[in-house]
């Protein structure tokens, strides 16, 4: 029988004591994973990991823009990023306009364009900030309330099914992932 791996790991497993002092064996998991998973600064396959990771990012947009575009496109909501200002309006009283827009890492006019196209289907209204006379608010009306019930549970359920093949732990290191990214 060919023992090579376990002698490979008794070698790792002495390396990691000589380093640290816990003997938990998840402390241990964690070195031994970013031992042998982090990349070292010559290797040649640097910067196409990065680029095929930042492709799979921008493939995974694409994907759930385009599927969510077939449920939009039977509302007065034209895009996801309006839908995600309504919902996030739903969930608090009013934002600043800026607000909203930077919190979806967006550009002011774009921001702006998006919430011209919600104050014209009236999805939202504008009203004067009481603490800065120069900005204005914007809260979600009724109107915007019943389309965002109307096409919420078909969005979710896109959703859902993007995530579907995951489970919840691989769901948890992939938000912690991103959040780094982020």
């Amino acid at each position: 029988m060919n023992y090579s791996l376990l002698k490979e790991l008794v070698g790792l497993v002495e390396e990691y004591q000589t380093e640290n002092s816990s003997q938990k064996i998840e402390d241990f998991t964690i070195w031994l994973n970013n031992k042998i998973f982090t990349i070292k600064k010559n290797d040649e396959h640097n910067s196409h990991n990065e680029l095929v990771i930042a492709f799979k990012i921008m493939f995974l947009n694409k994907e759930l823009k385009k599927q969510t575009k077939v449920v939009l496109a039977e509302s007065n909501v034209s895009s996801i990023d309006e839908y995600s200002f309504l919902l996030h309006l739903d969930y608090q009283e009013s934002f600043r306009k800026m607000e909203i827009i930077e919190m979806h890492n967006l550009e002011a006019p774009t921001g702006i364009e998006i919430i011209k196209r919600l104050l014209k289907n009236d999805l939202i209204e504008e009203f004067a900030d009481t603490e800065d006379k120069r900005a204005k608010r914007i809260k979600i009306t009724t109107k915007g309330q019943n389309e965002l019930t109307a096409i919420q549970p078909k969005i979710d359920t896109i959703f859902r099914d993007f995530s579907q093949k995951l489970n919840l732990n691989e769901k948890i290191q992939i938000n912690g992932i991103l959040n780094k990214l982020i």
